[in-house]
């Protein structure tokens, strides 16, 4: 990735009261002092930064630089290990993927400061990534006000707003991630609350986000992620409840007690009588954008992507290959997660029409574009590696 001059990031604007007491009151409920360093992301005109704060007044200077600049600014739900801060120490650089990456995997993290559940509407505009409608807000919001009256959560959470829709975030006295056992606790004990109010939610996706590098909106500013349309416009991540003054000691005993209950879901090759040459797709000029330019694709292509490979043989190896390629935000657990979304609600491949639309652009870097399109054979991408039988 190219370098910018300093002065990009350098001046910012002036944060309001009101968002100040946003930020300070979202590290407090993060509750990162003293257990590590928080990491920070931020988007700006299509390049990915990333920052180390060792201090609520550092994540203010941080945030007030990138406000009115940042199309996403986000922080990591847990605290990162100490020995990260030397890469980003207080000020932001430009992201690094790949092993010598600056930014923070799930097996790094050491300690478990809050859970956190991410709520969207399933629609087709948001799908396209516009915007959410008020409507659409209201679902989302109903949603994580159900999940808040949950066992374990109810007196001890906050709903927050993304602004395309809503958190329920909860604070608990920190447990050590000493081994795996605790992250597949973590895991199997967020995934329980999710099932008891999924069936209660329709036209909704309640993500039980336990991977451990998680990140999320920073409360207070602005999410201009997408184009808006009329009746769907940038909005700024907000709490919407109250956050708690402390932090739950019995949600801390909840977790560390849950017995674990992994299920385990594969994709399945592709049915109705087509069989799979995954080399193929490599042909697809989609494909080889996305492995040349990681670092550029836009969340809805990426769906794109693996909306078209998820159902091929060898294709869940081959999303989490190409998605790897950015290691600033390549997550396994995340990936995986939309993966299986996309196999069990039956999600179709996007076409290729969809995949050169406008809606598909990431703000200021433009679409991708296809030499082959309306003369390559293949609707989507999938069809490259797909082959009838004989």
């Amino acid at each position: 990735m190219k370098s910018l001059p300093p002065e990009h990031v350098v001046q910012g604007l002036v944060l309001g009261p009101e968002f100040e007491y946003q930020i300070r009151a979202h590290m407090a409920l993060l509750g990162h002092d003293r257990l590590g360093v928080t990491e920070l992301r931020a988007i700006v005109g299509g390049y990915h930064w990333v920052a180390y704060a060792d201090g609520v007044d550092a994540v203010l200077e941080l945030c007030r630089q990138m406000e009115g600049r940042a199309s996403a600014l986000y922080v990591g739900v847990q605290p990162r290990p100490a020995h990260r801060f030397d890469q980003a120490p207080n000020r932001w650089v430009l992201a690094r993927g790949g092993a010598n990456g600056n930014s923070t995997y799930g097996r790094e993290i050491e300690w478990i400061s809050a859970v956190f559940f991410d709520i969207d509407v399933i629609s087709p505009l948001r799908q396209r990534g516009h915007p959410a409608s008020e409507q659409e807000l209201q679902k989302t919001l109903r949603a994580a006000k159900l999940l808040a009256r949950q066992d374990g959560l109810v007196l001890n959470s906050a709903i927050g707003c993304s602004g395309n829709g809503h958190y329920v975030l909860a604070p608990l006295v920190p447990i050590s991630v000493g081994c795996e056992q605790i992250a597949r606790q973590f895991r199997s004990f967020c995934r329980g609350l999710v099932d008891g109010v999924a069936g209660q939610c329709a036209e909704v996706r309640i993500d039980p986000v336990y991977s451990l590098s998680h990140i999320m909106r920073v409360m207070g500013t602005w999410n201009r992620k997408g184009e808006p349309l009329p009746g769907r416009p940038h909005r700024r991540a907000c709490f919407v409840t109250e956050p708690p003054l402390g932090r739950s000691l019995a949600l801390h005993y909840q977790i560390v007690n849950t017995e674990v209950q992994e299920v385990v879901q594969t994709a399945q090759p592709v049915s109705k009588g087509l069989k799979c040459d995954l080399a193929r797709i490599e042909e697809c000029e989609f494909i080889q954008w996305c492995r040349r330019q990681a670092q550029e694709v836009s969340e809805p292509q990426w769906f794109a992507l693996i909306s078209n490979l998820a159902y091929l043989d060898g294709g869940m190896e081959l999303i989490h290959a190409i998605s790897a390629l950015d290691g600033g935000r390549y997550d396994r657990a995340d990936t995986q997660r939309v993966i299986e979304r996309i196999l069990r609600d039956g999600y179709k491949p996007l076409n290729c029409g969809t995949i050169v639309s406008t809606a598909m652009a990431r703000p200021g870097r433009g679409v991708f574009r296809c030499s082959r399109i309306g003369t390559c054979p293949a609707r989507a991408p999938m069809y490259m590696a797909a082959i009838r039988a004989i």
